[in-house]
């Protein structure tokens, strides 16, 4: 695909958890996934923001009259995040590193820092809002594809984390919410999917590089912009992996020159706001969907027979842009259209008696819902609306992140009418004088590469880590082992256990400590590490259990000598290590056979 010739646009939105505290309490910011000591539930509503107006998305939310229920946890919330207690000061630790990052990102802090409301209703923060403020503006990062603009850089408040949707009502965990989160936005100067990769990338080394954010799944998500010339921008959220984003750029590329070219060849015709009950066309239906829903009702799209079925991307059809707007509308569970028809369990015959209710000419298509007449009604009507909009183009929406690269829609693209000023928290002066800025990831890198003769692979990826301070002290305090080893162990470490155990393990540097300790002095033999690191953690270690008596070593070689008097020495060497492997060293057992021989 001709990128340059599509006129692709693409922004960024980097979201990264801070470690420590929450931002309007003194809770920990830890997430608890056990089970929850209070449960509460609520309702929420869109209210009128600073501009007088009520925000689309906001509306539409409300709209679903859907009720949320909240697990609150004893350790990590309090009344703050039930929305029974005004927040306090923001947390000074998280606004001193924003404005870290800010630094490092070349940009100019705010004169005042101003805490707003950000209207949010689906449930995901109790008081119907997300607290968040502007830390600083007009920064920059230079990637291959030239300088990268980053007009915004804030910091927020997390959402709570939905747990489960049932029926009316969705589960929220409380123990994510108000942790605090540090928004940083690009300006829509990426041209390509690799650049949008490689900006994400380079922007996260920089928040790595503060050690003061937090890790692991989730902790950090990446929202993309995407636009290309004649289209709209599109916000898809939620991308969490690094290598899936040059496939949600390139499938939303695509899915915008589909929807162009559907608008060039569809004939506009009006589309009427008019949704029939077609119940007795299937009363002795086989279609098992259809069979168990209470009614059927349908609607007419004129002009569109063939182009619901029209694929946009691979796997995704404008009858599937259609479905997502009823799903997220009503929560019915998908439409069905004529260009799909006959198929799962519906006839020709009932086909037929769709397009004779419904009056449909030959170029018409229709769309039926099979849920209560409420569900079916509201659902219809999002169909209707998204109908019209196809002779318009490519309609802004947020869109989810699909596991698969491709996306799903989730709302419309909010507007300002959702802002309007936090007063239980007062603006606050910045200072970003005597901010020291931290060593960057690559630079620390390349330290460790020339300074230990690490290769460059091992030396980023315990840059990466967060573990270059404990590689750095073992180092100095380890003379006996060599720092490239001692790298490798640290890194590895980890992943064998795993590999060995199947199960992930907390591995703590005192745990490291101990382990280093023997292998300087000699008495654990580097064989051991990762069956000693196991015996370590669980509590259980004993070196003597990784130890052999030089004369039984002895007297064992001998006896495997007179065993196999015309065996090589490797084969020798074998038959010793069966026993003695993890308890002594190759190169000792090596020695002792030459002098024995």
């Amino acid at each position: 695909m001709d990128y340059s010739r599509l006129g692709l646009k693409c922004g960024i939105e980097i979201h990264q958890q801070l470690s420590g505290k929450k931002l309007f309490c003194s809770c920990p910011a830890k997430i608890n996934d056990s089970e929850p000591d209070l449960l509460v539930k609520r309702k929420l509503h869109a209210v009128i923001g600073e501009t007088g107006t009520v925000d689309t998305a906001a509306a539409q939310e409300e709209a679903r009259n859907r009720s949320f229920i909240y697990q609150a946890y004893r350790d990590c919330t309090c009344l703050i995040e039930l929305d029974e207690e005004p927040p306090k000061p923001i947390n000074s630790d998280a606004l001193h590193t924003a404005l870290l990052v800010a630094k490092m990102l070349h940009a100019k802090p705010v004169d005042e820092i101003q805490v707003m409301r950000k209207t949010v209703i689906d449930g995901s923060n109790t008081t119907g809002f997300q607290r968040t403020a502007l830390v600083a503006m007009n920064g920059y990062i230079d990637i291959s594809e030239g300088r990268i603009s980053i007009p915004t850089i804030s910091i927020e408040e997390e959402a709570a984390k939905i747990v489960d949707r049932k029926g009316d009502s969705d589960v929220y965990n409380l123990s994510r919410l108000g942790i605090p989160l540090i928004e940083i936005g690009t300006g829509p100067d990426l041209k390509t999917p690799e650049g949008v990769k490689e900006a994400c990338e380079k922007l996260g080394l920089i928040l790595r590089s503060t050690e003061r954010v937090m890790r692991g799944i989730g902790t950090i998500r990446q929202d993309v912009n995407v636009s290309i010339e004649g289209g709209a921008r599109i916000e898809i959220k939620g991308a969490q992996d690094l290598r899936m984003i040059p496939s949600l750029v390139e499938n939303e590329a695509l899915r915008q020159k589909s929807l162009l070219d559907i608008r060039t060849g569809l004939k506009r015709f009006n589309i009427e706001d008019r949704i029939h009950n077609v119940t007795q066309v299937f009363r002795d239906t086989q279609a098992k969907i259809i069979k168990r829903s209470e009614s059927v009702f349908a609607t007419r799209l004129p002009g569109f027979h063939g182009f619901l079925g029209k694929e946009l991307i691979p796997g995704r059809r404008l009858g599937t842009e259609f479905s997502d707007y009823a799903k997220v509308a009503a929560g019915v569970g998908g439409i069905f259209h004529s260009d799909e028809l006959p198929n799962y369990g519906i006839t020709e015959k009932e086909t037929e008696e769709v397009r004779r209710a419904l009056k449909c000419r030959p170029d018409d298509a229709f769309v039926i819902v099979a849920d209560s007449k409420e569900k079916s009604a509201k659902a219809l009507e999002a169909v209707i609306r998204r109908a019209k909009m196809v002779f318009d183009g490519v309609p802004q929406e947020v869109r989810k992140a699909n596991p698969d690269g491709t996306s799903s829609f989730m709302r419309p693209i909010p507007g300002e009418a959702r802002m309007y000023p936090e007063t239980d928290v007062m603006p606050i002066r910045p200072r970003s004088d005597d901010i020291e800025l931290p060593e960057l990831i690559e630079e620390k890198a390349r330290r460790y590469s020339e300074n230990f003769k690490l290769s460059k692979d091992l030396a980023m990826s315990i840059a990466r880590s967060g573990k270059g301070r404990m590689l750095e002290l073992f180092i100095n305090e380890f003379k006996a082992i060599k720092p490239a080893f001692i790298a490798e162990t640290i890194f590895s470490i980890p992943i064998s256990l795993k590999k060995e155990y199947g199960v992930e393990w907390d591995i703590r540097e005192d745990h490291f400590e101990t382990l280093f300790s023997h292998l300087n002095s000699g008495a654990l033999p580097k064989e051991s590490i990762v069956q000693a690191m196991a015996d370590i953690i669980k509590g259980r270690f004993d070196i003597s259990s990784y130890q052999a008596d030089s004369s039984e070593l002895e007297k064992d070689i001998r006896e495997i000598i007179a065993r196999n008097k015309d065996s090589s020495f490797a084969a020798i060497m074998g038959e010793v290590m069966k026993k003695y492997r993890g308890r002594i060293s190759g190169k000792i057992v090596s020695e002792a056979i030459r002098k024995c021989i």
